[in-house]
Formats: structure tokens, C-alpha cells, sequence
């Protein structure tokens, strides 16, 4: 894969270190073209679809980074946001942020902003995945592995991944209902109706999200 040498560079260094400084600081440096960008990591558009995004424990909404930092009304809240980490912390993050990017080789001023703009769009891609799979039940990526090779099923068959689950684990499947099932998946834009039916089909989105799975080498076989 093209980026998977990044993609592990940058899973190493989340693995050691908060991204939300590293998020920061890219902000602060991209200022207007990620202030909309990261706006609209809860309303993410592909294809054509729009997709509200939740990771929350339980699979709950949550909200975005920009509804925790401020209203984005202004850049007031990147330095509020800035002016909450230690100077020996921020300076951390600029160093890693050049030995992830080796911003400072590159020459001409939108050179160096297509770098960073292509990290900070790893970084929020990385980060929504992960999230997403922290929330996700393992029932769920075996649904979602299933549409992978048969393209499209019905809800009724697809409904066995989910009773069996739910056989398997009734404590927590007591009040999870199989339309909030679906409906993670959905919110996740993991999944879309095939138009006129009771089908489902697996998204692009959904396949990127197998392939990251892959890719950062994580576990498929997680419980529920």
C-alpha cells in the first residue's frame, strides 16, 4: 500500500503520544482549509452520501474536536487549545512532526503545505478509524467482512451476526436492539441501502476501514 510505511510511522508515534497535540498544531499551522476540514469530521461527505460519525463507548454520538475547542468563529480557540500543553510538549510535537514529514527539506512555501495538508488528512483518517474500531463489536467487522465478498445481502440473513452475538453475550445485548446494530454501522457510513430493497451493501468507506484494519495489522477477532 502507498502510504503504509507513513501509516505505520504514524501508529507508532500515537501509540506514544496524544494525537490531539499533534492535531493541534497542524491546525495552528493550516489555520482556515482544517478549521473547515475538522468541522467536518463529524459530517464527513463521500460519494456523494453524507455521513455523521459516532465513537463514543457504547456507540454513542460524541463530539467533534472543534465543538470541544470552540466555536471556530475565530482562531482565538487554537491558542486557547495550544495554551493548555507545556512548552516542552508543544516543542515535542514540532519535532515530530518534522521527522514524520521532513517539512523542513521541503522547498517553496505550497510545497510545504501540500506536506502538511496530506499528514494532517492521514491523521484525521487514522484517528476516525481507530475510534471507530474502539467502539465497534466484533459481530460487526465479521458483517462487515461478509458484505466485502458477497457485495449485497438482505437485513433478515445479515441478522445472524447479530443473534449469534447476542446468544454469546446476552449482558450486553440485553437492551441493544438490531436496528442500533445497524445503525452504527450506518452512522459510520460503513454501510448503504441498495435503493427499493430490504438490501445492504458493504461502502467505500467500508472497504477502506477493512483494508486499515489490515494495514495497521489490527485484530479482527475482538469480542461481541
Amino acid at each position: 500500500m502507498k502510504y503504509y510505511h507513513i501509516l505505520e510511522l504514524i501508529l507508532d508515534f500515537l501509540s506514544s503520544l496524544a494525537w490531539p497535540i499533534v492535531a493541534i498544531t497542524i491546525l495552528l499551522i493550516l489555520k482556515e482549509p482544517l478549521k473547515k476540514l475538522i468541522g467536518n469530521i463529524k459530517k464527513i461527505g463521500y460519494g456523494g452520501a453524507g455521513i455523521e460519525t459516532n465513537y463514543a463507548k457504547n456507540q454513542e454520538n460524541e463530539t467533534t474536536l472543534l465543538e470541544r475547542l470552540g466555536d471556530g468563529n475565530d482562531e482565538s480557540y487554537l491558542d486557547n487549545a495550544l495554551a493548555k500543553f507545556s512548552e516542552y510538549t508543544l516543542n515535542r510535537a514540532d519535532e515530530i512532526i518534522e521527522q514524520e514529514t521532513q517539512i523542513s527539506t521541503v522547498e517553496g512555501l505550497q510545497n510545504q503545505y501540500d506536506r502538511i495538508y496530506k499528514y494532517s488528512k492521514l491523521l484525521v483518517l487514522i484517528k476516525n478509524f481507530e475510534k471507530m474500531y474502539d467502539s465497534m463489536y466484533g459481530s460487526q467487522i465479521r458483517f462487515l467482512q461478509r458484505l466485502n465478498h458477497t457485495t449485497t445481502e438482505s437485513k433478515e440473513d445479515l441478522m445472524l451476526y447479530y443473534n449469534n452475538a447476542k446468544e454469546n453475550y446476552p449482558n450486553v445485548y440485553r437492551d441493544y436492539s438490531y436496528k442500533a446494530y445497524l445503525n452504527f454501522l450506518y452512522a459510520n457510513g460503513l454501510v448503504i441501502d441498495e435503493d427499493g430493497t430490504e438490501n445492504i451493501s458493504i461502502s467505500v468507506i467500508g472497504k477502506d476501514y477493512l483494508r486499515y484494519l489490515l494495514e495497521a495489522n489490527l485484530s479482527l477477532e475482538k469480542p461481541y
